[in-house]
């Protein structure tokens, strides 16, 4: 496709009339801009790229579940639209889940996916005044056929209600997101304090019952003043050593007050 130029998600889904998630199919999206998908028996990677002048082969794990192939193609889709003349990436199933902070390409390419999967305009009117839990979040990427953690982060940036989204390992956090509701000078702790849902998971313990539970915001959140009040946690173990957590302020004049408003 001789001449081919970067275009954003939105302004791909655009010019191929593309305004239902059943009508996100990820292949012929590829296609269309070069890049041919194929399903094979990797080892070491969840998908990889190879590309030369404006071709490429884009290669999926053909055992990974159906919305992991979805997104490892929307992943080495925006590395072919955003690193083009530097295609040769093999992607591990971490670079899906940790790679969302950090200004590289990997994160960049996990964002072309989102954005092209999870499109605002069909998202946003979906999520509308629905709770900031895993229960939306599985009932939405039913609908959009994708990940768990990709719809969870859209859940925060796109819902009604200002939430955070954080990913921890047992020893650390790994990154976060803050809804645009939520105010800046708002930085959760560098690991799940004892009480929470996502240290019980961390280290092993039973979880009783998977319901969002309420805790003192100063669980979570590093304000000094965050111990006066409450959040909703809903946490969700991911992988064998990492759980991401959905923070929900149900009463925004929490964050009001925080604020000195």
């Amino acid at each position: 496709m001789t001449g081919f130029h970067y275009k954003s998600p939105k302004a791909l889904l655009s010019e191929l009339g593309i305004t239902e998630p059943r009508d996100i199919q990820i292949e012929a999206i590829a296609q269309y801009c070069g890049a041919t998908i194929v399903y094979e028996a990797l080892s070491g990677c969840e998908a990889r790229i190879l590309g030369l002048g404006d071709q490429a082969i884009i290669t999926i794990r053909k055992n990974s579940p159906r919305e992991r192939q979805r997104f490892s193609a929307g992943h080495e889709l925006g590395h072919w639209m955003r690193d083009r003349g530097k295609i040769a990436f093999q992607c591990q199933g971490k670079d899906f889940t940790v790679e969302w902070n950090e200004d590289n390409p990997e994160r960049r390419a996990n964002r072309y996916a989102t954005e092209l999967l999870l499109p605002d305009f069909m998202f946003a009117p979906r999520a509308r005044n629905r709770p900031i839990t895993f229960q939306t979040v599985q009932e939405l990427a039913s609908e959009f056929k994708t990940s768990l953690t990709a719809t969870a982060i859209r859940l925060v940036e796109l819902g009604s209600f200002p939430a955070m989204i954080v990913c921890n390992g047992l020893e650390r956090r790994h990154w976060f997101i803050r809804g645009e509701d939520v105010p800046a000078f708002l930085w959760p702790v560098q690991k799940p304090e004892r009480g929470t849902l996502a240290y019980s998971l961390l280290n092993g313990q039973i979880v009783k019952s998977r319901e969002p539970i309420e805790v003192y915001a100063d669980s979570w959140i590093t304000h000094s003043d965050s111990h006066k009040y409450r959040i909703v946690e809903d946490s969700l173990k991911v992988s064998g050593d990492l759980v991401v957590t959905l923070l929900w302020w149900k009463d925004e004049r929490q964050l009001l007050n925080l604020a000195g408003y």
